[in-house]
């Protein structure tokens, strides 16, 4: 989980400093950006939506982190 965690916040890191430069860059890499970002946090979206409505069945679920 934690390195799902640091890809997804990886990609929101590049998506974000990509657009925070893009205002010197042509319009075709802002656009870029924006589509990236979009497509990020749908996977986000997605992942919560997975999480929240139990995506895999209880025998296969990993028990819950300690500590």
């Amino acid at each position: 989980m934690a390195k799902y965690d640091e890809q997804v916040a990886r990609a929101l890191a590049g998506a974000h400093n990509t657009a925070r430069v893009a205002h010197t860059t042509p319009d075709y890499v802002r656009v870029a950006a924006g589509i990236g970002s979009g497509f990020v946090w749908a996977l986000l979206d997605l992942a919560d939506a997975i999480r929240t409505h139990g995506g895999t069945p209880p025998a296969e679920r990993l028990p819950e982190r300690r500590g």
